[in-house]
């Protein structure tokens, strides 16, 4: 939950600096409406924000405030179903960040079906918006199946294309345990794909989003991520990994794919600027509604010894 909700303000931050440059606070001020709702298969907790830009009588600088929108009758359907949202606060993160917003959580969404999102404003404006989820994918028997794989520094994982124009999010992640207080913890660590240095100091470089139908991770890298988990704890022994790893690919729809396409033209990726043209699919309104499916690809298996030869213990898999 704590990732949608990321996700859906790393689409609706950017629009409190979505107003011209020229902006003149004395000059005739148009509201805009701004909604972000990314639909997910993995789960029924749907959610969506609404929100309108303002200016306060204090304000001075060149761009408007966004505040959440108040209610609104937010709706979605799929085929044939309806779906109503409620308005609600989601509290994220040890910090207590909060977010107001809509939410459902009665249904997912699977590929190949047609979606519509209607939003009633209290003050009778509606915002509407079409889409449909993207396509399912498959693994190819090319893929990888074993870390180190033989005879290569690559490990790459191949699937079949959902679309010419649909892109695609990899996140290959290891399954860890360990004892506190003498109760068993699991939790996941995400890998990298290549890295990069920079004046002495290396850093990991983790996949982005793109409309490549595979995933390469560098052998090295997922070595080194390894090496550094060892290193920063005070044995390596008190964390065990399990010998299959999880490679979960999330498949954005054609709207999604279009938004990611052109954010990625301005200096801030994943960024929403509408004074710059870029897309938007909210009628009568700005921002994205769309979908994502996950798929999870469970075969990528670690060899024993690649574990254990960094210290920590090795938990084969059935």
């Amino acid at each position: 939950m704590k990732t949608k909700l990321l996700i859906i303000l790393s689409i609706l931050l950017p629009l409190i600096q979505s107003c011209d440059e020229s902006f003149n606070p004395y000059a005739d001020y148009k509201q805009n409406y701004g909604v972000a709702c990314i639909l997910r298969s993995d789960t029924s907790l749907q959610i969506a924000t609404v929100s309108n830009s303002y200016l306060s009588d204090e304000q001075t600088v060149s761009q408007p405030s966004l505040i959440f929108e108040k209610g609104a009758d937010v709706r979605v359907w799929l085929g044939d179903s309806v779906y109503k949202f409620k308005d609600t606060v989601f509290v994220t993160g040890d910090n207590g960040d909060s977010i107001s917003c809509y939410f459902n959580n009665t249904f997912t969404i699977f590929p190949n079906q047609d979606t519509q999102l209607e939003i009633l404003l209290s003050n009778g404006k509606r915002l509407k918006a079409l889409s449909r989820t993207p396509s399912d994918i498959s693994f190819k028997n090319t893929s990888e199946v074993i870390i180190p794989p033989v005879g290569k520094n690559v490990v790459q994982i191949f699937w079949n294309s959902a679309g010419p124009y649909n892109y695609y999010l990899p996140q290959l992640k290891i399954k860890c345990e360990t004892i506190e207080n003498g109760v068993k913890k699991v939790f996941y660590r995400e890998l990298p794909k290549s890295l990069s240095v920079s004046d002495g100091i290396t850093y990991p470089i983790y996949p982005s989003s793109n409309n490549s139908a595979s995933a390469v991770y560098d052998l090295n890298a997922i070595n080194w991520y390894l090496e550094k988990f060892a290193d920063s704890l005070s044995s390596p022994s008190i964390v065990s990994i399990h010998q299959t790893l999880e490679l979960d690919v999330l498949i954005f729809d054609l709207e999604i794919s279009r938004y990611i396409s052109v954010s990625r033209s301005s200096i801030n990726n994943l960024s929403i600027r509408f004074d710059e043209g870029e897309y938007s699919n909210i009628e009568g309104g700005l921002g994205i509604f769309g979908s994502q499916i996950r798929k999870k690809y469970s075969r990528l298996k670690f060899l024993n010894t690649f574990v254990t030869s960094k210290g920590f213990n090795f938990i084969y898999d059935l």
